[in-house]
């Protein structure tokens, strides 16, 4: 676990990793519509207990995944300060002529908790899914939208690879980094100007060493006779479990509550 980039998969054998990748795709979208429909408090409650079981369940050392919520800070206090001065209600305080609400406080709260079930929600799809069974899972379940004639397998086959190089990419960036800081780039200066020139020496080679990677794929694929069409044997060896009807019926119960309690 040491190192372990964000979303990255885990290798695992636990009940979580088992089950279908069609199954955490579904439970997924679920929480998802949930949250984004039904924002009341047992709801958001019940989605977070039910992401804390997956993580037990998963056995992906709680610390790891928690500790990377840090990374969004800024974006809750920002969401929490503009929900509270900009929803009008009962004032509690104010600072001048901005009044912070209690109704605004208590969307603000909820608000956080909302992100904070879509960001672990997808971070333990990412971590308990390969990249590949992920491909499969969302080609077989977007397969009639081919009698439309979208390219379904192109579509999954483009998030598998962005879903396989993203840890690398990172890995790559925090290594351009400390290159760059042992030659005197000045991430932190005061300067606008100079944190734009450091941050430049960083992303220029990134991006290109990402397109050189792209075409190295390319051609690749190319050498492999890859032709973009679908791969029926793969996606014939996913297969529904107890597990995963089991799953699938909680979810879709605890659905339901969701809708009639609106």
């Amino acid at each position: 676990m040491k190192g372990l980039k964000l979303g990255q998969f885990v290798r695992g054998n636990s009940i979580i990793h088992q089950l279908d990748p069609r199954t955490k795709i579904i439970v997924c979208l679920v929480v998802i519509f949930s949250i984004l429909i039904n924002y009341k408090w047992y709801v958001i409650l019940l989605n977070m207990s039910l992401i804390a079981a997956v993580i037990i369940l998963s056995r992906i050392e709680p610390a790891k995944i928690l500790r990377s919520l840090r990374k969004l800070r800024y974006l809750f206090l920002l969401t929490f300060i503009f929900q509270s001065i900009l929803t009008s209600g009962e004032p509690l305080f104010h600072v001048g002529s901005v009044y912070v609400t209690r109704e605004g406080v208590s969307l603000g709260v909820s608000t956080i908790f909302r992100l904070m079930i879509l960001y672990l929600c997808s971070t333990l799809l990412t971590m308990t899914t390969s990249p590949l069974k992920l491909a499969s899972g969302i080609e077989s379940l977007f397969a009639p939208l081919r009698r439309l004639r979208i390219p379904v397998h192109q579509f999954s086959m483009l998030i598998s690879a962005a879903l396989r190089f993203i840890p690398t990419i990172i890995e790559e960036a925090q290594i351009l980094t400390r290159a760059q800081r042992s030659r005197g780039a000045q991430f932190n200066s005061p300067s606008v100007i100079v944190r734009i020139k450091s941050m430049a020496a960083v992303l220029i080679p990134l991006l290109a060493a990402s397109l050189q990677r792209a075409d190295d794929l390319a051609a690749a694929m190319e050498s492999r006779c890859y032709t973009g069409g679908s791969n029926q044997i793969r996606i014939s060896k996913l297969r529904f479990g107890k597990k995963d009807k089991l799953a699938l019926g909680l979810v879709s119960l605890v659905f339901l509550v969701f809708v009639f309690c609106i």
